[in-house]
């Protein structure tokens, strides 16, 4: 094997995928996707003209300066900004430019909003299939990805499309990976998972899901938010403290404006803590910030239609 294939595989089973790699997986809707969701893997082939064509403006777009891919290993397409791997068949390509065009885009708009991003390479490693992703992640299908460092480990993004999902999923990822490098590690989890919800629009997601725990109280205490998040393993708690978590940004924003919410996270990382971070930001203390974040209005109850009857 080659450098470069040698290469290819170490990234691969840095994800933990070895065995696996020819799997695929597809669901619809926010729900857990189950045999019947699974679609069978199409025969590798070479791109079509179109997609050729579409595949070279998106590239030339982006600033794709690396394309390549292995039979045995799959490929890679790199920018200055972002590599993105993906698993065996050529025709893969368009899913991983897809997930790099997406966070690239989301960059652009993260710099505009904090003045400037993390100057780090991010490394996004695509899934195969859902049952690799979880075996490689220890994640399951409700989580987009995991991050570590500067690697996103993200699910197989056909799988995130079917579940019109993947356009928020890696905008979202790369938010939270630049919020997180932007504070050094230090904002409270509901300031980094309440902006990238925020930044990537997520608000419908959050929004859909509150069906599943409609019956319960939506109002979470900052530290039940906290434990949730960090812990991140009980999907409802988790999905509840991310929309109190969004709900308390766009709290913030709507009182004292994106600049200042914007200028509090770049100062987290660089105060020596979250109190001195708020007086630079919003002249007020950290408590105060929490109180005023924690003021949002009780969004309208949501409408879940009623069980069908057997």
């Amino acid at each position: 094997m080659n450098a470069r294939g040698a290469r290819a595989r170490r990234a691969w089973m840095a994800l933990g995928i070895v065995a696996a790699l020819a799997a695929a997986a597809a669901g619809c809707g926010d729900k857990e996707p189950d045999r019947a969701d699974v679609i069978p893997t199409e025969a590798d082939r070479n791109l079509n003209h179109t997609e050729a064509d579409s595949l070279r403006a998106m590239m030339a777009t982006h600033g794709v300066t690396r394309d390549e891919y292995w039979s045995e290993q799959g490929g890679v397409v790199a920018s200055d900004r972002f590599e993105v791997w993906y698993s065996q068949r050529r025709v893969k390509v368009l899913e991983a430019m897809a997930v790099l065009k997406l966070m690239d885009e989301e960059r652009v708009k993260a710099e505009k909003v904090f003045g400037r991003v993390p100057q780090e390479r991010v490394v996004v490693v695509c899934a195969p299939s859902l049952e690799v992703y979880r075996s490689a992640t220890g994640r399951d299908w409700w989580h987009y990805s995991l991050i570590k460092g500067d690697t996103i480990s993200i699910q197989t993004p056909m799988l995130l499309f079917t579940r019109g999902l993947l356009a928020v999923a890696a905008q979202r990822e790369y938010d939270e990976w630049a919020v997180g490098k932007l504070a050094a590690g230090r904002a409270p989890r509901w300031v980094t998972e309440g902006m990238a919800s925020y930044l990537s629009n997520e608000r419908p997601v959050l929004e859909d899901q509150r069906k599943e725990y409609a019956k319960d109280p939506l109002r979470m205490e900052p530290e039940e938010i906290e434990k949730a998040l960090q812990k991140d393993n009980d999907r409802l708690p988790v999905r509840k403290a991310t929309y109190n978590a969004y709900l308390m940004v766009n709290q913030l924003v709507e009182k004292h404006g994106m600049p200042a919410v914007a200028s509090f996270v770049v100062a987290l990382g660089e105060e020596p803590d979250a109190n001195a971070a708020a007086q630079r930001a919003f002249g007020t203390s950290y408590d105060a910030v929490l109180a005023d974040a924690r003021g949002w209005p009780e969004p309208p109850a949501p409408v879940v239609a009623p069980a069908p009857k057997s």
